[in-house]
């Protein structure tokens, strides 16, 4: 393998590596792993790349992501070399262009949510039940770091940097990684459900907002839990782009036994998920994306008559979408990924709001080497 190009720091000890660490500003206000060089040629040769070999390119900032800058920063984040391939994927997927990598920078403190599917989960042990998005697993907890380490090393994301976000989002300190259930109870798995194999496995990336909704349902009927997630869905934001909704497996069961597919709980979703003018109105949305020279002043801003009969659909176009949506609305992604992760009792499941602008899902294969040796 070829030389590392990183420069080298000597210090008297690992302690002394933490405190150079923070006083260098290379944390995310959290105590790092000293990246010895032994250990990030470890991580190298797991994977197989050269310190140099390019992993994504971020044109926004015009940068290179290198697989030695990579492994530095997983090293840092407490990763093992085993949860190697998943960070590689990430970095490509977070590299994409269809990703947009400076939405990042947006007031809204959008950060990137990981969703890792497939045989991989197992392997690593990825938590995909209880707590699913807090801390506590090793492997979602240091593989989302390395992201947040890797944005604010290698492509200035961080406070006083772009960083922008106005109060910032809390899942960046929890790693926003989670994984997916990979029992096989007959519902089709995210991976499989992104056009892999079921042997593949996959990091899926998509920006979402700093809050959760976690909507209540008694019922455990098919359309009775899909309308109540569809009703906290026009409520929350109502915004164009794509949902991650989280059930536990009792949930999935339900749709599994009355022979619901994904595809016809999208179907259903995307013509029940609305808001009627008068309330779109009422929350100030309407023609928010409409300028003067539009007619936005000739525009009505209250509610009149056959304003709470006349709906407009978040995820089906329909005419009056230009006074609700950004116009770059109808080039992104949009409807939901449902995914089985979360505990597996409580009568709750559990959505995410998509970022409004610029950025569309991104997934990518895991090259997984398999156990290291």
């Amino acid at each position: 393998m070829k030389p590392l190009t990183s420069a080298t720091h000597d210090v008297n000890d690992a302690l002394d590596a933490i405190e150079y660490c923070f006083e260098q500003g290379w944390t995310d206000g959290l105590p790092v792993v000293p990246p010895t060089e032994r250990r990030v040629r470890e991580f190298l040769d797991h994977v197989g790349l050269e310190p140099g070999a390019v992993v994504g390119t971020i044109p926004e900032r015009d940068r290179e992501v290198t697989a030695e800058k990579l492994a530095i920063n997983a090293v840092m984040a407490g990763c093992r070399k085993e949860y190697m391939p998943v960070v590689v994927a990430a970095c490509e997927a977070l590299c994409d262009p269809a990703f947009k990598f400076n939405h990042l920078a947006s007031l809204g403190s959008p950060w990137p949510m990981m969703i890792v599917s497939g045989p991989i989960v197992q392997r690593l042990g990825m938590n995909h039940g209880i707590w699913v998005l807090g801390p506590g697993n090793r492997a979602n907890a240091t593989i989302g770091r390395t992201l947040s380490l890797l944005v604010a090393n290698c492509a200035e994301g961080y406070v006083g940097g772009l960083q922008r976000g106005t109060y910032g989002h809390p899942g960046r300190t929890s790693g926003m990684c989670i994984a997916e259930n990979p029992d096989d109870f007959g519902w089709e798995p995210h991976h499989v459900e992104m056009g892999f194999a079921r042997d593949v496995s996959t990091v899926t990336l998509l920006s979402t907002y700093p809050w959760i909704e976690t909507p209540h349902c008694l019922l455990m009927e098919p359309e009775a839990i899909l309308g109540m997630i569809s009703l906290h869905i026009a409520e929350a934001g109502f915004y164009r782009g794509v949902y991650p909704i989280l059930m536990g497996r009792p949930w999935a069961e339900v749709f599994v036994k009355a022979g619901w597919t994904k595809a016809r709980m999208n179907a259903w979703m995307a013509e029940h998920t609305r808001q009627s003018v008068a309330d779109l109105k009422r929350r100030g949305r309407w023609g928010l994306f409409v300028t003067e020279y539009e007619g936005y002043g000739a525009l009505p801003k209250h509610v009149e008559p056959g304003d709470a009969d006349r709906f407009v659909h978040l995820w089906k176009d329909g005419d009056d979408d230009k006074y609700v949506f950004d116009t770059g609305s109808r080039e992104r992604k949009r409807g939901t990924y449902f995914v089985v992760a979360g505990g597996d009792a409580g009568q709750r499941t559990c959505f995410l709001c998509p970022y409004m602008f610029s950025t569309n899902p991104v997934t990518r294969p895991i090259r997984d080497p398999g156990p290291a040796a």
